[in-house]
C-alpha cells in the first residue's frame, strides 16, 4: 500500500474509494449481462476499477466517469466472452435487475402468475435477439445509460443507438405478441 499512497495522494485514493462505491453495481451489472456469470463479472469489477485507477489523468471530464467505466467492463466483458464463447450462457437475469415493476399487493395470483411468465418470455426473447440489438436493450433498460452513454460504450453514432433500438423493440413486440396469442402488449 505504501508504494499506491506514494504516487496517487490520500485524498485521491479517499476519492477513487467513493467513485468505486457508487458505481460498482452498475459496472457489475454491464458486466454481468455480457457474460451472465457472477465470479467472472466481479473479476471484471475488479479489473476495470484497475485499469481505470491506472488511466484517471487520462480521462478530462470527471462527471463522464460512469459510462468511462461502464465501457472499459463492457469491453472487457466481451473480450473475456469471446474468450470463453464455447460457454453457453444462462438466463440469471432475475439475479441482477428485474425487468418488470414490483408487482402490487392486491393483485389475485392468477395476475401475479401471468406477469411472470410475460416477464420469462420478455427475458428469453431478448436473449434470442441478435447480438447488437440485445446490447442495446440490455444497456437501456437494464444498465440505464443514455443513448449518448450507449453509443460511447459500443463505439457507435447515437442514431445507431436510436435505429438498433426501435428494431429491437419491433422485433421483440411480435415475437412477444405471437408467443402471447396476439394479445397488445407494451414495450
Amino acid at each position: 500500500m505504501n508504494r499506491l499512497t506514494n504516487k496517487k495522494s490520500t485524498e485521491e485514493i479517499r476519492s477513487y474509494r467513493i467513485l468505486f462505491e457508487t458505481y460498482k453495481g452498475k459496472v457489475y451489472r454491464v458486466a454481468y449481462y455480457i457474460l451472465k456469470n457472477d465470479q467472472d463479472s466481479k473479476d471484471i469489477v475488479q479489473e476495470a476499477f484497475t485499469i481505470a485507477y491506472k488511466k484517471m489523468d487520462t480521462l478530462r471530464d470527471l462527471s463522464k466517469f460512469e459510462s468511462w467505466i461502464c465501457t472499459i467492463a463492457a469491453n472487457l466483458a466481451k473480450d473475456k466472452c469471446k474468450k470463453n464463447c464455447k460457454e453457453i450462457l444462462t438466463d440469471d437475469y432475475d439475479k441482477v435487475m428485474p425487468m418488470v415493476s414490483v408487482i402490487e399487493p392486491i393483485e389475485l395470483q392468477e395476475e401475479i402468475i401471468e406477469k411472470q411468465e410475460l416477464k420469462a418470455n420478455i427475458l428469453e426473447q431478448i436473449n434470442h435477439l441478435n447480438s447488437h440489438y440485445k446490447e442495446v436493450i440490455i444497456l437501456y433498460y437494464y444498465v440505464e445509460l443514455s443513448y449518448d452513454e450507449i453509443g460511447t460504450a459500443l463505439n457507435i453514432s447515437p442514431g445507431t443507438v436510436k435505429s438498433r433500438m426501435f428494431r429491437a423493440k419491433k422485433i421483440l413486440k411480435s415475437k412477444i405478441m405471437i408467443a402471447e396469442g396476439g394479445q397488445p402488449i407494451t414495450i
